[in-house]
């Protein structure tokens, strides 16, 4: 492999489409002219801080920031691993569907950044060849032997970009900046939450509202469900003879709120109640919709959360749990599991949470209360993403439901999240000294005990049928839409409950059935799925393989494409086990699906093939740009 010539001036002068891009955002587009404001114009030292909801483009604008603004290199800091992860699958060059391709800010390959991640060992040379560094947080401590702090020169970066740094603990923040101090330092968060009179370190340069974000459909439009049960009972100490209600346990003082709140967290019952409601909004979504609307839920525990996935399972669907004690490898196959709709219902135990984007994640199930804001915005925040435009059948599809439990008592967090990213009030925690609150729900010791002792549980029963309060963020034009839906479809089952003498659920299953769309009746199903096989196989080897050869003019027996960049890194391991040029075409697009499916080809379902011929135009694109760019045409 011939060696990367760095360009120490590719920022500023590459010529990236920003400027009237209709691909990009808005609050992309001004994000960056704030901060080249900032620092090209006004010539400030001080950090710049923009505020950008989660779902409106953060991951694009970090990389739009160097242009024309750096004059080097870039560092892009990232707070976890989940985060660096799509952080660097969005800006990958390799990727055909990262963010330069899919905004068209480069028509070309070759023009984009050349991106590195920092690991551990990595050599001098190829971290010398980037445009572009990311690494995680942890990689800085410089008590660790292989930090950048100590083998790079204080000058090697000439921006700095931090992504939600109020995740971090001070002091790796403090010994970084401190380190690399003539760097541009860029804060980039989707965090709003209230100050409280904290100062904060750098300028608060450009700040885009939820509300923003909502009305120009950038996110999906939010609602809050509420499962009221008619009575609830407690136990204390397990003594079965005396039952107790909420009011009666509080205004005796005889356990505490925290105490309540994590029994019914813990009751079965309770949970089951929760389950319920959120699989009856997701059916809702899923009702003459072909989108793979999908429900997220948040437990205590893992044990908790074992529980819960059960739950979901016994009603028929197919639901995993996720948390930081798998391995990568088990984490990996679950992320794919939900990326390519083998799963229904996700239930993450502090791993889902900023950076993990998926925009079927539709349902947002609470099955824990939480002590503070931070969190609870952030687990919200995961179905907050838009599903595209090309893909909705119906207004429901792009409004997100959340739903918990009302003695969980998060009444309050939802309406101060309302408050405060509707008035979008300056960050809290952003400053280099602050970390996150403590929001643990394992070692929460607020249950009136003294300390270290521990109080058990109440059982917790519930009594009568229960009702649900709902409630929205903000009056959208989608909410508005859909409750003239709700409107026309209240009146048409008025007409034929009347009209038939039937009941509502009768009613409503006629009116449902008129609006389906007809589906075909596969009399072979084996047959089906051997033809979608087939069809694929067809697909690369006797219909894109060719075309891109013919085209292209490629010697088909030759294997001069071995040397082109799509046979380097994931991918070069094909150059060892192709024959011919023909065949590093047809192997790096079967490659390419397995990557993007997540298993073997032998394991894929049908609707894992139809997933994969909608990837198939993307990646031939990208094929495209590689060869035109690489290859003497003429």
């Amino acid at each position: 492999m011939s060696k990367i010539q760095y360009n120490e001036e590719y920022f500023q002068t590459a010529n990236p489409n920003i400027d009237g891009n209709n691909n990009l955002r808005e609050p992309q587009v001004f994000g960056y002219y704030r901060v080249y404001e900032h620092f090209s114009v006004k010539n400030k030292k001080t950090h710049a801080i923009v505020v950008l909801p989660t779902g409106v483009g953060k991951t694009g604008l970090m990389g739009l920031l160097p242009f024309h603004i750096c004059k080097g290199r870039a560092l892009i800091i990232t707070p976890q691993l989940t985060i660096k992860d799509t952080v660097i699958a969005s800006l990958d060059p390799e990727n055909p569907e990262s963010f330069w391709y899919k905004r068209k800010v480069f028509n070309k390959v070759n023009d984009t950044p050349v991106l590195v991640e920092y690991t551990k060992g990595i050599k001098r040379e190829i971290l010398d060849s980037a445009n572009i560094v990311i690494l995680n947080i942890h990689k800085l401590q410089g008590r660790l032997a292989n930090s950048p702090l100590n083998f790079l020169p204080n000058d090697y970066f000439d921006m700095i970009i931090i992504d939600e740094a109020h995740h971090s603990a001070a002091n790796t923040w403090i010994e970084t900046l401190a380190y690399f101090d003539t760097a541009k330092v860029v804060k980039v968060t989707g965090t709003p939450i209230r100050t409280d009179g904290v100062e904060l370190t750098g300028d608060l340069v450009y700040k885009y509202k939820l509300s923003q974000a909502m009305s120009q459909g950038y996110v999906k439009s939010l609602r809050n469900f509420v499962y009221i049960p008619e009575q609830l009972y407690l136990t204390v100490d397990k003594d079965e003879s005396k039952q107790y209600t909420v009011e009666q346990i509080l205004e005796k003082g005889i356990r505490t709120e925290d105490w309540v709140k994590r029994s019914v967290a813990f009751s079965k019952e309770c949970s089951e109640s929760v389950v319920k409601e959120s699989l009856r909004l997701l059916e809702n979504k899923r009702e003459n919709s072909k989108v793979p609307h999908k429900i997220i839920a948040v437990a205590c525990s893992i044990e908790h959360a074992e529980q819960i996935k059960k739950l979901y399972q016994e009603y028929g669907y197919r639901a995993d749990v996720i948390h930081s004690d798998q391995t990568l490898e088990e984490q990996v196959k679950i992320k794919s599991d939900i990326e390519n709709h083998r799963l229904d219902v996700v239930i993450n135990v502090a791993m889902l949470g900023e950076g993990y984007d998926h925009p079927y994640l539709s349902v947002a199930a609470i099955f824990r209360p939480f002590k503070s804001e931070l969190p609870y915005e952030q687990f919200i925040g995961r179905v907050l993403r838009t599903i595209p435009e090309n893909e909705v059948t119906k207004t429901d599809d792009n409004i997100a439901d959340v739903v918990s439990h009302h003695y969980l008592q998060l009444d309050e967090l939802w309406e101060k999240y309302k408050i405060e990213l509707q008035e979008s009030e300056i960050i809290k925690h952003l400053q280099n000294e602050s970390a996150i609150i403590n929001d643990s729900i394992e070692d929460s010791d607020s249950s009136g005990s003294k300390k270290g002792e521990i109080v058990p549980l109440g059982s917790v029963r519930e009594q009568g049928k229960g009702r649900i309060e709902s409630d929205v963020y903000l009056d959208t034009e989608l909410m508005r839409r859909r409750r003239e839906e709700e409107k026309e479809q209240k009146k048409a089952i008025d007409e034929l409950q009347k009209l038939l003498h039937i009941d509502y659920e009768q009613a409503l299953t006629i009116y449902n059935q008129t609006r389906t769309r007809e589906t075909a009746t596969w009399k072979r199903p084996d047959l089906y799925f051997a033809n979608k096989k087939k069809d694929l196989d067809v697909e690369i080897r006797e219909i894109m393989v060719p075309e891109l050869i013919a085209k292209y003019n490629i010697d088909k027996t030759a294997k001069n494409l071995a040397n082109c960049s799509l046979f380097k890194g994931k991918y070069a391991w094909i150059k060892n086990r192709a024959s011919d040029n023909g065949a590093l075409l047809a192997m790096y697009l079967n490659a390419y699906m397995k990557n993007q499916i997540g298993k073997k080809r032998e394991e894929w379902n049908v609707t894992d093939y139809d997933n994969a011929f909608t990837k198939l135009p993307i990646v031939k694109e990208f094929i495209e740009k590689v060869l035109m760019e690489e290859l003497d045409t003429e």
